[in-house]
């Protein structure tokens, strides 16, 4: 967690970074950005440094390689503005993320798509995903067209595969009364294809089942909003029951939805096209807390900021009553004492942030576990195929079994393994090793 009683968000969604860009002149989407990461890193000044960028999908747009280089430098720089570690950043893919041409060439895939979405009922198309997740071919052709999006999100422990770890993905942030937000990305886009209409996607029951915790409340976070699935009645109703605040993107209209147990954020896109009849670039900030006396309270604060053209300048869209945040206040139950993990407060909330950074440069092994590792794995994914290669060999993080899935796939249970038998401090002293290489 950060500096203060407030975790806090950077919420961007459909940013397009687009390779066929016309290649002259100076790009208007590339200024566009310039001023979002310069809006962020004056809104910083203002209200403290984030906790994370949280990205709702459509980095890309054609789901290329490229895209999503140009996208990762754009986001150090993000981070950089928001006062966050580069590597804290946590996303879900949207459809322009997924590379169509893959799909365009394999009948088997838009196949496998439409079994699902022509069951007659729920049950039917949430056992038909099911089988051909649990079927080693037909599993890889359904996340073939995402294979770059997943490459490049690795780095941010935010890839998506039809494992127990990340069918979906968690990350846990501490509220300022030692409770936890739980934030869960979710993969919307596993069946867009070629021609997405409202009703065509499908997320699934092992993907919207939100489990009770004591202490626990949910985020949840993805790039389409529920009307475009099939499955829009079951999704909506388990996140309406289990998740405090829901975010999405892809409409590009950017919008607060407050309800008695839930608010609801519908994100601008950084990039929309420019022949859209209302382009307004836009971009969220949200500060979580929990108020203090009884009932509890969780109070989330949104600043939707918003590009004007005159003046041009971002601007904070107003509430009811001219009110420049959207805040609401939503009831949560008594918190038992056995309900907040020990130990979960970070160094930074006892000793500052500025303080807390230069130790935790000095003295890695100092940092919040939780932080430390996902730092590795930011740095271990960009570094080259050999020398991850080279890493994974020297330490004997790999199984013969690992042959049958993708690198991405292989990489990532390496570093589960590091973690779990206790050679993070190798895997830490071997990344670091090749980065000098």
């Amino acid at each position: 967690m950060g500096c203060g009683d407030k975790v806090r968000f950077v919420h961007l969604s459909d940013i397009h970074f687009n390779q066929k860009a016309a290649a002259f002149g100076f790009d208007p989407d590339r200024e566009m950005r310039r001023l979002v990461q310069r809006d962020i890193t004056e809104r910083m000044q203002v209200l403290g440094p984030a906790n994370a960028v949280l990205v709702s999908g459509d980095i890309a747009y054609a789901g290329k390689r490229e895209e999503f280089e140009d996208a990762a430098r754009w986001l150090d720089d993000v981070c950089d503005a928001a006062g966050c570690g580069r590597e804290s950043v946590l996303m879900c893919p949207g459809n322009h993320d997924v590379d169509r041409a893959v799909i365009e060439r394999n009948q088997l895939i838009q196949d496998g798509h439409e079994a699902i979405r022509k069951g007659p009922a729920f049950y039917d198309r949430d056992a038909a995903l099911t089988r051909r997740l649990t079927q080693p071919e037909a599993r890889a052709l359904f996340y073939s067209a995402l294979a770059e999006y997943n490459s490049f999100a690795a780095r941010y422990q935010s890839s998506f595969f039809a494992d127990e770890d990340t069918f979906v993905w968690e990350h846990d942030f501490v509220l300022n009364d030692d409770s936890t937000l739980r934030v869960r990305g979710l993969n919307t886009a596993l069946l867009s294809g070629l021609s997405d209409v409202e009703g065509s996607l499908f997320l699934g029951t092992r993907a919207w089942t939100l489990p009770r915790h004591d202490g626990v409340e949910y985020l949840v976070m993805a790039h389409h909003p529920p009307k475009w699935l099939a499955d829009q009645e079951e999704s909506e109703r388990a996140f309406d029951a289990s998740a405090r605040i829901h975010l999405f993107g892809h409409e590009h209209n950017q919008r607060v939805q407050p309800g008695r147990d839930w608010i609801k954020l519908y994100a601008g896109s950084i990039n929309p096209h420019r022949a859209e009849p209302n382009w307004r670039p836009g971009y969220n900030i949200l500060e979580v807390s929990v108020e203090e006396g009884a009932p509890r309270r969780l109070r989330v604060e949104v600043n939707a900021r918003e590009w004007q053209g005159n003046p041009p300048q971002f601007r904070n869209v107003e509430d009811v009553g001219h009110r420049p945040v959207f805040a609401v206040g939503i009831e949560l139950p008594p918190l038992l004492p056995s309900s907040c993990p020990q130990g979960t407060r970070q160094l930074n909330d006892d000793i500052g942030c500025a303080k807390a950074e230069i130790i935790a440069a000095m003295e890695p092994r100092k940092m919040d576990p939780q932080r430390r590792f996902k730092t590795i794995v930011y740095r271990f994914f960009r570094l080259s195929l050999s020398k991850k290669e080279e890493i994974v060999g020297h330490l004997r993080l790999s199984e013969e079994s690992d042959s049958r899935l993708t690198d991405v796939e292989r990489f990532k249970l390496a570093l589960t393994r590091a973690r779990e038998r206790g050679q993070v401090d190798d895997l830490a002293d071997m990344v670091e090793q090749q980065e000098r290489n």
